[in-house]
């Protein structure tokens, strides 16, 4: 209910002071409203792109950790299964040869 309130007394106000003014006044009030409307919009999208890509690097900072550690630990242990296997000792194929 305030909203509504303060947003009638605002146009009431608005309307008054604009019927008031010579072209020249309105015109620059328009300026100026609409550079600090601009303002208020650019710093809030600059800091919610901030914002988001601060989450966003911080979770893709993550998950690669993760993944990396995954992929070291399916390394570490495919390399024992080998060694295990096959003793650490491997033999070389002999080539034959057919005519």
């Amino acid at each position: 209910m305030k909203l509504v309130i303060g947003f009638i007394a605002g146009v009431a106000v608005g309307g008054y002071l604009a019927s008031n003014m010579t072209e020249e006044q309105r015109s620059k009030v328009g300026g100026m409203a609409g550079s600090a409307a601009g303002a208020v919009t650019q710093s809030k999208v600059g800091s919610a792109v901030a914002d988001n890509a601060s989450k966003v690097t911080g979770k893709v900072t993550g998950r690669v950790a993760d993944v990396v550690d995954s992929a070291g630990d399916k390394l570490a242990d495919t390399i024992d299964s080998d060694e295990t296997a096959g003793n650490g000792t491997a033999t070389p194929a002999t080539p034959t040869t057919t005519i």
